[in-house]
């Protein structure tokens, strides 16, 4: 099955899929993101953090970013994840405002340089 992966750079039979992300070098001054979700709260709380995991949304975080070209395109796609945490957690401050977003950190020689940029890329007033 790895074999496979490997020659057909495939992870269809994870956790046996392509190695080719450990093969090659990093490159060391490179940018680094990490896309994220925040969101305001029925009590007013702004900017808080979403747990995107199983025991916060039912949304991983990874899911969020395979999905990122599609709410970037219809950001009513973050109502979802607004929905997810209150149908786990309908006894806690609700949120209003989802807002997508991304850390951008600079790399040199491998180590952050400067303090990362932050950038909104979509938000969403929940219905």
């Amino acid at each position: 099955a790895l074999i496979h992966g490997t020659l057909a750079d495939s992870d269809d039979y994870f956790p046996f899929g392509s190695m080719a992300q450990y093969a090659t070098a990093h490159d060391l001054d490179a940018k680094v993101r990490s896309t994220y979700v925040l969101a305001d709260t029925e009590s007013g709380q702004k900017r808080v953090r979403v747990p995107l995991n199983a025991t916060g949304t039912g949304i991983g975080r990874a899911e969020v970013e395979g999905q990122l070209d599609r709410i970037l395109a219809d950001p009513s796609l973050l109502q979802t994840i607004a929905d997810a945490y209150e149908a786990i957690h309908p006894e806690r401050d609700q949120y209003t405002a989802p807002y997508l977003t991304r850390d951008v950190y600079q790399l040199s020689d491998g180590y952050q340089a400067g303090p990362p940029v932050t950038v909104e890329l979509a938000r969403w007033t929940v219905q």
